[in-house]
């Protein structure tokens, strides 16, 4: 029983996902491993998916903000 490989794969950045099903929860398990930590979503797919999605959403206003603060810095520097 125990959990089943459905997909793994690792990008060149050096981020690996990992899709597996649980038999005994009956739901997916995605678990994402990059430099910065583990993330692991886990539900249906469509669960999953909503939750990835708020997840990377946060993450890049998180990366746009610090952008325009480091704008900001650089222009005040000046």
């Amino acid at each position: 029983m125990g959990r089943e490989l459905i997909e793994e794969f690792e990008s060149e950045k050096g981020i690996k996902v990992i899709l597996e099903y649980d038999n005994e929860k009956e739901m997916y398990i995605m678990t994402i491993h990059k430099d910065t930590g583990k993330i692991v979503f886990q539900g249906s797919m469509k669960e999953i998916q909503q939750q990835a999605e708020k997840y990377f959403v946060r993450s890049l206003k998180d990366i746009k903000n610090k952008m325009e603060i480091a704008l900001l810095e650089d222009l005040f520097n000046r």
